[in-house]
């Protein structure tokens, strides 16, 4: 049986999910948005929820984080008893829908662990994801169902672990997007453009990502810190200090501790050990 959909919020996110529910034989009902005008989705055009609107089945809240709360309480007198409400966001629990448990419906989460950067691509790599939730026994199965019919993956966490899972998502992603900005600024300096700069270095990020898919941490460090390279570190450190962003000689020697203490892992010696950790800890 398929299961009966509608979305609140017409963002990427909402969309993309809109998008690839009706790709997958299971069309959304309704897409909700607190504005008119918004461009069709799937020959949906997102609308405001009317007085007479009910909820039923699984209501999908896709806005913004600072939203949820108070979108969740104009759904009060909306809902069916029985209804799953299940929210969208990587850093939010399901305890923030907590009045919808109280009034009958089953809460929970399924955050979409990738970037979706515009929603008809973005569609197409949910069946290719991997989903976070959380929340109640009914709205996690229930959560369990839609990522099957979207073709992804998922794994399940408690809510107060939602925001320690979000925090390693966004070092994982986010930070890799504002290292790679400082190193586009940094081959700036050396004369190479952006759009060149963005080729040179997309390979290389790309292999280090595809390396981390199939061997543990230690064994996908490569480059000076995994040879104890001393000297080399040495001078990179002394050459970002003395570029026109000597800021992000910062970034360089906090992320270079831990790298110390992979390559400790993948056999580095303890003289070279202590020797890095020294360049990195003077100022």
């Amino acid at each position: 049986m398929k299961p009966e959909i509608d979305i609140i919020g017409d963002g990427r996110v909402g969309r993309a999910l809109a998008i690839a529910f009706a790709r997958k034989w299971s069309p959304v009902n309704r897409i909700i948005a607190p504005t008119t005008g918004r461009e069709p989705v799937e020959s949906l055009i997102p609308r405001p929820l009317r007085t007479d609107d009910v909820l039923q089945g699984t209501v999908i809240l896709a806005v913004r984080d600072s939203q949820i709360e108070s979108v969740s309480k104009t759904l009060l007198t909306h809902l069916r008893p029985g209804c799953v409400v299940l929210h969208t966001s990587g850093s939010r629990s399901s305890d923030i829908l907590a009045p919808l448990r109280e009034s009958g419906a089953s809460v929970g989460s399924m955050h979409p662990l990738i970037s979706i950067s515009d929603p008809t691509s973005g569609a197409g790599q949910l069946a290719t994801a991997y989903f976070c939730i959380e929340g109640d026994e009914e709205a996690c199965r229930r959560a369990l169902e839609l990522v099957d019919v979207l073709g992804g993956r998922s794994f399940r966490i408690s809510p107060e672990k939602k925001a320690l899972y979000h925090g390693a998502a966004v070092m994982s992603a986010g930070h890799i997007v504002a290292l790679f900005s400082e190193s586009l600024e940094l081959l700036a300096e050396c004369g190479i453009s952006p759009d060149e700069a963005r080729d040179v270095l997309a390979p290389l990020v790309e292999s280090t990502a595809a390396n981390l898919r199939s061997v543990v941490p230690e064994a996908a460090l490569t480059g000076p810190f995994a040879r104890g390279d001393r000297e080399t570190i040495e001078k990179n450190l002394n050459a970002i200090r003395t570029s026109n962003h000597p800021d992000f000689a910062e970034a360089y020697r906090v992320l270079g501790l831990r790298s110390l203490d992979l390559a400790r892992k993948n056999g580095v010696s303890e003289d070279d050990i202590q020797a890095i950790s020294a360049i990195l800890r003077s100022k």
